[in-house]
């Protein structure tokens, strides 16, 4: 027996001499550990700013009050000078008016058993979880949490976007865009609790330092974006449509200073918000642009010299092309216009003779010049990049139906773009959003521009630009878009909308898309109505629209009144056209040509 008590002694000894020498520092790491808690703390999201500094998005802090129901038995009070235990009923007694809470749905949190975490409320303000802090009740603590507030509402809610309730996580939007500069870096602090669950005092230390986001301010102005948003908004809904996204582009950086897109939601409620509503159509939904993409086959044909502003243009009723044939939208005689009057009535039949003058693969690289066909520099989550195909692919009619704005597809903002080249003199600003972002200092930095790109001579463009005021004159399309004392260049569109679930075309695309004062803009304006159910013309559906917002803009920049222009071009012929005259554009000619 003492020999076999020795032995067990020294089996003893060696082990707690192994533990204490040997593993040591395993076994104190093991022990601490078993103690430890590790506090997460959130990042703070950096702010998202207009271009004046407005708040559109924020972070405010809150707090997440919790509970361990074994502690919190233990609290006492003082009565009548003397420390007494009042438990569960007590601390129901004192936080339920603090918490905005009924005692009764306090006591069970606190009495749960088989747990030592439980949530009491979550969005508690600071100022409140002080006060609570104060009455030192056991077993009561917080976790630092954020909630996102955007005080703009639906007028920037498909825009901004919106973060995930449920961890603040970016859901859409700038948001999403640029979650990388908002979103910081959390923070973890570890402490050494006791047996009763009671932090260890001065055992804290920080593992990691919390990093709070970086506020980044965008091109948007904000109270345009409203008015823009409201205006959109009503038209959509008396028009019965199905959407519709309004853009301004200042004309000489191409800066997005408003992007309305409706329906829309509000960030701050998303449990109401529509599936359907989150994208902002002006960037995610592609469409045929229809006569807004006149402009550009006509930008063509002037800049390589196959017409002139006066040019003739003999217009049948119907034109025969590619195995097809091709219509105004109104029947009518055989017209004899100008190449300034192909625009200004919005003749398809017109566009094409003028048109198939420039070579199919030439015309396709003035669209591509103009932004067709490519994502824009703005990067917005699930943004389109319209569809051009290469003219090499274009069918018999597709080659024809280009040149009046079907076959191929753009967004909002690419199409209101090309009508900002033509406003800033042929030359084309890639447009933005981002004004810059704060460095980790706090300092802004403003963004690096993306480079110009030359579309068109500028003499082309101011003599394109004159030629579109025709579109809002006497005998153009759009009268509704007209600003009494100011020169408006613009143009109008009507297309057939393919719908991609049906695999057909349903409904219509209405639009106009132009600017004022036409001789120095300063803004580009473009409004788009998808498949409304009353009426299908853009002058008549968005050109009210952009009549209310140019005229905004106007009148909040004080803007002079036009000077009338210099140069007049003629809609009609002057005399009689012939198709032997070789300056005329005809069927006859065409076929005589070769086209």
């Amino acid at each position: 027996m003492l020999v076999t008590g020795l032995f067990a002694l020294a089996i003893l000894a060696a082990q707690l001499f192994r533990v204490q020498a040997f593993d040591a520092s395993a076994t104190q790491a093991a022990a601490l550990s078993k103690r430890s808690v590790k506090t997460i703390t959130p990042a703070m999201r950096g702010a998202i700013l207009d271009t004046r500094g407005t708040v559109l998005a924020e972070s405010v802090e809150r707090f997440t009050v919790v509970v361990d129901p074994t502690a919190v038995r233990k609290y006492t009070v003082t009565i009548d000078g003397a420390r007494t235990e009042v438990g569960v009923p007590g601390a129901a007694s004192t936080l339920a008016p603090l918490l905005g809470m009924d005692k009764s749905s306090l006591i069970p949190l606190f009495t749960r058993r088989g747990t030592r975490y439980v949530i009491v409320k979550k969005n508690v303000n600071p100022s409140v979880w002080r006060e609570i802090r104060s009455l030192g009740v056991p077993g009561i603590g917080a976790e630092r949490t954020a909630t996102r507030v955007y005080p703009s509402g639906m007028a920037l809610g498909q825009l901004v976007g919106f973060v995930k309730p449920s961890d603040q996580s970016a859901g859409g939007g700038v948001e999403l865009m640029l979650n990388s500069s908002l979103a910081g870096e959390p923070g973890t602090t570890v402490a050494e609790q006791a047996r009763d669950g009671h932090i260890i005092p001065g055992s804290e230390r920080v593992d990691t330092p919390v990093v709070n986001g970086r506020d980044v301010r965008l091109t948007i102005d904000s109270d345009l974006q409203w008015y823009a948003q409201n205006a959109l908004a009503k038209q959509v809904d008396a028009v019965g449509a199905e959407s519709g996204s309004a853009v301004v582009l200042e004309v000489a950086t191409g800066k997005v200073r408003a992007a309305a897109s409706y329906p829309s939601f509000d960030p701050n409620d998303l449990a109401k918000a529509h599936r359907g509503n989150l994208d902002n159509v002006a960037f995610n939904d592609a469409f045929e642009p229809g006569s807004t993409g006149k402009l550009m086959t006509l930008a063509a044909a002037l800049e390589e010299k196959a017409i002139t502003p006066d040019t003739g243009v003999i217009v049948p009723n119907r034109l025969a092309r590619g195995g097809g044939n091709f219509k105004d939208n109104e029947d009518h005689p055989t017209e004899y216009l100008t190449a300034t009057g192909v625009i200004g009535k919005s003749s398809n039949i017109g566009t094409v003779l003028i048109g198939e003058r420039v070579p199919a693969a030439t015309m396709e690289a003035y669209y591509r010049k103009f932004g067709v066909g490519t994502r824009t520099a703005v990067g917005f989550p699930g943004e389109s990049t319209g569809v051009l195909a290469a003219a090499s692919s274009w069918g018999s009619q597709q080659r024809y139906g280009v040149l009046f704005g079907q076959g191929y597809s753009v967004t909002a903002v690419q199409a209101t773009a090309m009508y900002q080249t033509i406003a800033n003199g042929g030359v084309r600003m890639p447009p933005t959003l981002v004004e810059g972002v704060d460095n980790d200092s706090g300092t802004f930095v403003p963004a690096t521009p993306p480079a110009s790109v030359r579309v068109v001579s500028g003499d082309t463009a101011a003599t394109l630009s004159r030629m579109i005021e025709e579109v809002t004159g006497p005998q153009g399309t759009a009268r509704d878009a007209r600003i009494p004392g100011y020169r408006v260049a613009g143009k109008t569109g009507t297309a057939d909308r393919y719908d991609d679930a049906l695999r057909r075309y349903d409904g219509f695309t209405a639009s106009f898309i132009g600017y004022a004062p036409a001789e120095k803009p300063k803004y580009v304006v473009g409004v788009f109505i998808q498949k409304p159910t009353s009426g299908m013309f853009g002058g008549a559906l968005a050109g009210p629209v952009f009549n209310q917002v140019m005229t905004y803009l106007i009148e909040r920049d004080n803007e002079a009144p036009s000077t009338p222009s210099a140069r007049h071009y003629h809609v009609f012929a002057k005399k009689a056209l012939s198709d032997s005259d070789p300056t005329v554009l005809s069927d006859a000619r065409a076929r005589r040509d070769g086209l």
